[in-house]
């Protein structure tokens, strides 16, 4: 026993409990009403003319036991006829008509013509009166769905990726739950509609010289034609196929419940998940920002050191010059005495031994004295020499080993800014991925928010904007702004004003005129026109859904308010502009900064995904 509808579509929800239950309980009687004709196509049509299977098994289904025993009957009368199909009615109609007149030849059995005629007549009236009932159910139960059973994501191009007219982009795993029932809705709803198509075009198809080819047919009733031997008798598999296609459209909208019913706890286990992933990447990302911060730092100290080293090797540099010029200058002068003093001492080694040999002049003896002090002289001024060159060749050996410690030190800091480097690729991805987790939880979290909301059925059935509980309206946006102003200036003519907004759902004359005529009724002390004119817009707000101020400003300007549209230009919109126009100002390479920041933050995900290969230089 079905239990009692606990709810109409036509009155106010109160929860999605109650809607669940209403559609279960139609899908069930629309599977009840399939039952139902099938039952009276198969059964109605034998019992109304005592005709029983004559191969009875209660293994086998009622479709397949009624078609065996109507096989042999129909293609008699087909074969009287010599005809390869029945396809259509007018075939049925003719082929009848020539029994009446007795122009077949050979003999038809009466039971193959009231069979006949029975099955043609079960279809005209399944088709014209009892199937149309059965879809405009289906589709009304599946527009109501549409209606209340929403995802609240989008996906771009989704009835061509369902219809595979273009390419279907792989979804962010963390958002692949909202991802994957938004699809799954499509596919429920473009399944259903092609289904009820099929349904609904059988009237024609049973009457066109074509007629039904038995290839055109569900998988199912191809089956059944053959296990049944009535390959040859397309058409009465009309009313079958119909049964056939109903049912896979209650599947659909079955499963579609079911999904539906599940969506929001789905939701919720995705945002936890993703709660905690927000915080791992945060943590990550902070932990890069931490590393490149303590690169660059390193970085910037050795290059503060780099600096005062390129500095003191500037003036390195000249002192080298003028101490490798003055070494080579005590070289040459140590050299040329050297030679001098050994030249000498082996003269005057020679004058002495000379003076032993000889008698001792007196020029001989003073040319020894001044040969001995000239010796003397050179033994005193060489040794100085040496230790001069030494002091100098030990001052150049410290500025060039100075000169090699700044070599050094260059090659360190280029290595310190490949960390740089290599820290800030590492901060960017780490900041890609937190930014990819915070947005997907932002979209997880608003689909939470709306699904979340009590009143969520109540806002759909008065088609009014669908928000979080929490979100609540801005009152100091520029629509209240502009609204507030309006209401200051508008005067009588807020009911033009009124009949030139745009509303989404659409809002009909009727209910338009209404809304005036209540709201003018209601005022009638203060400054009313005000009054009016502020309540008035804030029903369009909350009845238009995609409510902007461009739609307050074009109705402005349909009932020639070009005053009003000046205050609004002059007090909201032109103190943004010069706002913006400041911050242009202020930094003029910002749009160069973004660009570029975007063409590497591509670049580093092209690295990352393994598309650029690259290779290590250093």
């Amino acid at each position: 026993m079905q239990p009692q509808k606990t709810w109409s579509k036509t009155t106010e929800p109160t929860s999605y409990d109650q809607i669940y239950k209403y559609v279960e309980y139609i899908l069930n009687e629309c599977s009840t009403s399939i039952n139902e004709l099938e039952n009276d196509y198969y059964q109605g049509v034998s019992a109304s003319l005592n005709i029983t299977s004559k191969i009875h098994s209660i293994k086998r289904s009622l479709p397949v036991n009624t078609l065996l025993s109507w096989s042999h009957s129909l293609n008699i009368l087909r074969n009287a006829r010599s005809l390869s199909d029945i396809r259509n009615g007018k075939t049925i109609r003719d082929l009848l008509a020539e029994v009446r007149t007795g122009t077949l030849i050979g003999p038809v059995p009466d039971e193959s013509c009231f069979l006949m005629q029975r099955i043609l007549d079960k279809t005209n009236e399944q088709l014209y009166s009892k199937i149309p009932v059965l879809a405009n159910k289906i589709t009304d139960c599946m527009s109501l769905m549409e209606q209340y059973f929403l995802s609240f994501y989008n996906i771009e191009n989704i009835q061509d990726i369902i219809q595979k007219k273009k390419k279907e982009k792989s979804p962010d795993e963390y958002i692949e739950t909202a991802y994957s029932y938004e699809k799954a809705r499509w596919l429920h709803l473009f399944q259903v509609n092609k289904s009820l198509k099929l349904v609904r075009e059988m009237q024609q198809r049973v009457e066109d010289t074509k007629g039904i080819v038995l290839s055109s047919l569900s998988q199912e009733c191809q089956e059944l034609a053959v296990r049944c031997d009535c390959t040859s008798l397309s058409y009465i598999f009309a009313l079958p196929e119909c049964y056939t296609e109903a049912r896979r459209a209650i599947i659909a909208l079955q499963t579609w419940l079911i999904e539906d019913t599940k969506y929001t706890s789905f939701i919720q286990t995705s945002l936890k998940v993703l709660d905690e992933k927000y915080i791992e990447a945060k943590k990550i990302f902070e932990l890069g920002k931490a590393h490149l911060s303590q690169a660059e730092h390193r970085a910037d100290s050795f290059r503060i050191q780099l600096n005062k080293a390129e500095q003191e090797n500037e003036i390195n540099e000249k002192k080298l010059e003028e101490l490798e010029e003055r070494l080579n200058t005590k070289e040459r002068d140590y050299l040329s005495k050297r030679l001098t003093f050994e030249v000498y001492e082996d003269q005057l080694k020679k004058m002495l031994k000379a003076a032993e040999d000889k008698n001792d002049d007196i020029d001989n003896h003073l040319s020894i004295e001044r040969f001995q002090q000239e010796v003397k002289q050179f033994l005193k001024e060489l040794p100085k020499l040496k230790s001069q060159m030494d002091a100098l060749q030990g001052r150049i050996e410290f500025l060039k080993q100075r000169k090699q410690e700044l070599l050094t030190m260059r090659t360190e800091y280029r290595k310190l800014n490949h960390d740089v480097q290599l820290a800030l690729e590492d901060k960017i991805l780490k900041e890609n991925e937190f930014d990819r987790v915070t947005n997907c939880r932002q979209v997880i979290r608003n689909i939470y928010k709306c699904r979340a909301t009590d009143d969520l059925p109540q806002k759909i059935f008065y088609a009014l904007p669908v928000k979080s509980k929490n979100s609540g309206e801005d009152y100091n946006d520029d629509l209240s702004k502009a609204m507030r102003l309006t209401s200051k200036y508008i005067g009588r003519d807020w009911s033009r004003l009124y009949w030139q907004l745009p509303f989404y759902p659409l809002r009909g004359k009727e209910e338009v005129s209404k809304d005036i005529n209540y709201i003018d009724d209601k005022y009638h002390r203060g400054d009313v026109y005000r009054d009016q004119a502020t309540d008035v817009l804030n029903k369009w707000r909350r009845f238009h859904t995609r409510a902007k101020l461009e739609d307050l400003i074009q109705a402005l300007r349909y009932i020639h308010r070009f005053d009003i549209i000046q205050i609004i230009d002059r007090c909201i919109l032109k103190p943004k502009r010069l706002l913006h126009k400041e911050q242009e100002e202020i930094d003029p390479r910002k749009k160069e900064i973004e660009d570029l920041n975007r063409k590497l933050n591509r670049l580093f995900e092209k690295i990352h995904t393994g598309a650029i290969k690259t290779h290590d230089t250093s």
